[in-house]
Formats: C-alpha cells, sequence, structure tokens
C-alpha cells in the first residue's frame, strides 16, 4: 500500500496508457465481427470458425513479433499492439457474435419478411436487438481478455500496467507487481460492469411484464 501511495501518479499514468491500447482494439474488433458474421456464407462458416480459431491460438508475444515483418509496424509502437489486440477481439467475438444472430427465432425473421421488412430493416429492428444479450456476453469476454492480454505488450516496449510486472521482479518489489495486478482487475471489472449495464439498457423490452387480461 505504501509503494501504490508514494507511486500512484505513475500508475494512473500507466492505466491510462493500457486503457489507450485496449479500448480501440475491443470497440474495432467487435464491429468487425459483427460485419464478418454477417458476409461470410453458411458453408463457410465453419471454415471461418476454424480459422480464427487458430489465429486466436496463436501467443499474443509471437505476433506481437510477426506483426512487423508482416505489415511493416513499428516493433515497440503502440500501433503494433492494437493491430495484435485487434485481431485477437475479432477472433473471439466471431464465435460470439455468430452464435448470438444464430440464436435469432427464425419465425420471427419470416414474420418481418412477410410485414414488407427489406433485408437492412430486418436486421436493425429485428435481428441486431434480438442478437444483443449474446453480443453483450461475448464483449464481456473479449474486454476482459483484451485487458489482460495488452499487458504483455510491455514486453515489446509499449508502456502499460504490464510495466509494473517487469519492474517489480526486475527489482523484486512484490508490492509493484500486486498494483498491477489489482489495476488491470479493476480495470477489466469496471469495464465489465460498464458493458452489462449498456446490455441492461439495450434489452429493456426483455424485463417488461405483460399483463394479461
Amino acid at each position: 500500500m505504501d509503494w501504490f501511495i508514494a507511486n500512484w501518479t505513475f500508475v494512473a499514468g500507466l492505466a491510462a496508457m493500457h486503457l489507450s491500447v485496449s479500448v480501440v482494439p475491443i470497440a474495432v474488433g467487435a464491429f468487425l465481427a459483427i460485419v464478418f458474421t454477417r458476409i461470410t456464407p453458411p458453408r463457410w462458416s465453419n471454415t471461418a470458425r476454424g480459422a480464427l480459431g487458430a489465429i486466436y491460438a496463436i501467443p499474443s508475444l509471437a505476433l506481437f513479433v510477426t506483426l512487423p515483418a508482416l505489415i511493416g509496424t513499428d516493433f515497440t509502437g503502440p500501433t503494433n499492439v492494437v493491430i495484435a489486440l485487434t485481431i485477437y477481439a475479432i477472433a473471439s467475438m466471431y464465435f460470439s457474435a455468430h452464435d448470438a444472430f444464430n440464436q435469432v427465432p427464425r419465425p420471427t425473421v419470416s414474420n418481418a419478411e412477410s410485414m414488407g421488412m427489406n433485408p437492412r430493416q430486418i436486421f436493425v429492428h429485428v435481428e441486431l436487438p434480438m442478437a444483443v444479450p449474446g453480443l453483450i456476453a461475448g464483449l464481456r469476454v473479449t474486454a476482459a481478455s483484451i485487458i489482460s492480454i495488452a499487458s504483455i505488450g510491455a514486453v515489446v516496449g509499449v508502456r502499460n500496467l504490464g510495466n509494473l510486472f517487469i519492474d517489480g521482479f526486475q527489482r523484486k518489489i512484490p508490492e509493484e507487481i500486486i498494483t498491477g495486478v489489482l489495476a488491470i482487475f479493476v480495470i477489466a471489472l469496471t469495464l465489465d460492469a460498464g458493458l452489462w449495464l449498456v446490455g441492461r439498457m439495450l434489452t429493456r423490452w426483455r424485463f417488461i411484464k405483460v399483463e394479461h387480461a
């Protein structure tokens, strides 16, 4: 506790940097995962799931090191880590998005079609609202994963809360390591609570009680 009190501004700065390389991949990855889910032909669905599952299994440090050679990003730059985390977010979120949209009742979609709705209207007014619970659940898992993986970026020179692990280990300061763990936990928990609240607000219709005459 004494170490944190003496260095709280330093920790706050690292936390801000941690968020800066985590939030964008979570948001962009979720959006792209939904897009890929919608444009992937059903016959290619299993292939896409297999490919993304294999990508998600790649060790994060290996991906951080490989990307600069593939696309020319700066090895120690935040862009490299952001792109890698976005890839992980897509791979993680695709499964949830795929399952969320597949769980939308087909009769409901058919009823919307019979009412004259076009595909865009059906997606916006029927499929997307009904898929929100599954999407939010997947997004919460993805967010926790990305917040955790982001700390490994410190190994390649991108400053974030992972630096507390490295510095604490090298200088044999367990309080610094514990502070890093707790800071990441608090960020992940706060983001998870925020996403839960957003999901609750977007699905208020699920909690409306229908009174029967």
